[in-house]
C-alpha cells in the first residue's frame, strides 16, 4: 500500500487492497496493522464506528477524539465519483483558518477526498471532517476510529 502526504500536517491517503478491506470490515481492530509503517498510531489502541449514509443525508462538521482519526470507505454506490456527493471533506477549525491566502498553505479551504471502496484518509484527530452531502438513490458507509 503505497501512502500520498497531502500537507506539512501529516494527512494521508491511501487506497487499501480489497482484501485488507473485507479483513477490515470484519474485524475494525486490524487498522492499526494497515497504517503506514512507523506511523505513530498504530502502537497505539483505537475506538472505532461504523456510519451509513443514504440519500439525502451528510454528517455534520466533526473531529475525532483522539491524537488520531482514519476514515475508511467501507462501501459507496455512487453514479458519478467524480461528484462531490458523499465526498470527505477535511475543514481547519481554528479560528481565522478561511483566511489564510498564502500560496502552497492547505488551510483556508477544505479538501475534498472521494469516497471510493477501500479509500482510508488518516488525519490528526484535531483537524474537522465531513461527510458531504449525498445524491438520492446513492449511499456510503465509512468506519471512522480515533486513537486513543
Amino acid at each position: 500500500m503505497s501512502i500520498t502526504p497531502l500537507w506539512p500536517t501529516p494527512v494521508h491517503t491511501a487506497l487499501l487492497a480489497d482484501h485488507d478491506l473485507a479483513r477490515l470490515a470484519d474485524d475494525p481492530t486490524q487498522l492499526p496493522g494497515l497504517l503506514p509503517a512507523g506511523h505513530p498510531g498504530r502502537d497505539v489502541p483505537w475506538t472505532s464506528r461504523t456510519e451509513a449514509w443514504d440519500g439525502g443525508f451528510h454528517a455534520a462538521l466533526r473531529h475525532g477524539t483522539g491524537t488520531w482519526c482514519a476514515l475508511v470507505v467501507l462501501d459507496a454506490l455512487a453514479h458519478d465519483t467524480a461528484e462531490a456527493s458523499g465526498a470527505l471533506i477535511l475543514h481547519d477549525p481554528r479560528a481565522g483558518a478561511a483566511n489564510v491566502g498564502l500560496p502552497g498553505l492547505p488551510w483556508g479551504r477544505p479538501v475534498t477526498v472521494p469516497t471510493v471502496p477501500g479509500a482510508l484518509v488518516l488525519v490528526p484527530g484535531w483537524l474537522a471532517w465531513q461527510v458531504a452531502p449525498v445524491h438520492r438513490g446513492e449511499h456510503r458507509t465509512v468506519l471512522a476510529a480515533d486513537s486513543t
